[in-house]
């Protein structure tokens, strides 16, 4: 029975985060339906984060799972503080925590791909662990070098969270095409497109978003 509900609210979760994020990224930035919506994505990715958590610890180990889970909870976390420490003075206990955890974090999942390669010779495994380890490593690095600056960039937190966010929906959608789309479209040992394909649709446009802001705000 509890096994049923937590892998119920993490699916609702997880439609919810899809759509809510859709909202934000195409609704007017800074307004009330881009704030709205931006506010049930974060939540609903805290729900996906704890419920994947649960999973993976009470009913079924999934390292896929507990990779997207924190790769993305921890984009989305940043991402979304950035909007309340637009200064140095406004980093909270639990800023830094969440970035020395996402180093820890990384480190782990680079060491847990070299392992399953060295005793089950998963290359799968060895590619995801270690590229999302990476990139959480070195992001949640950052993060602890940008808390110890006395003074920002201008308009730092805007880029942070437009660039962590969207990366956070990239990671979203890409959970939901690997887990789903096959079942739909099998391209058998060429299923390897659905975890690219989120990144190779989306990132141009997070390209285009970061110019057409420098250009606005002038920098």
């Amino acid at each position: 029975m509890i096994d049923n509900i937590i892998i119920s609210t993490h699916v609702v979760a997880g439609v919810i985060s899809l759509l809510t994020g859709l909202i934000a990224i195409f609704a007017a930035k800074g307004k009330t339906i881009h704030n709205t919506a931006g506010k049930l994505y974060y939540i609903s990715m805290i729900i996906i984060f704890i419920t994947a958590i649960l999973i993976t610890v009470l009913i079924k180990f999934n390292i896929f799972l507990t990779v997207v889970a924190i790769f993305s909870f921890f984009m989305c976390f940043t991402g979304y503080r950035s909007l309340k420490r637009k200064k140095p003075n406004q980093v909270k206990w639990f800023d830094k925590l969440a970035a020395y955890l996402a180093v820890g974090f990384g480190l782990s999942l680079i060491a847990y791909g070299i392992y399953a390669y060295v005793k089950y010779q998963n290359i799968g495994t060895l590619i995801l662990s270690c590229l999302f380890g990476f990139f959480l490593f070195q992001n949640g690095r950052n993060d602890i070098k940008h808390f110890k600056k006395d003074q920002y960039d201008k308009m730092w937190w805007w880029f942070h969270h437009l660039n962590f966010m969207l990366t956070s929906f990239i990671a979203v959608v890409t959970a939901f095409t690997v887990n789903n789309i096959y079942k739909v479209i099998d391209f058998g040992s060429f299923n390897f497109v659905f975890w690219i394909v989120p990144t190779i649709i989306i990132l141009p446009f997070i390209i285009r978003w970061n110019k057409f802001y420098k250009k606005k705000f002038k920098l």
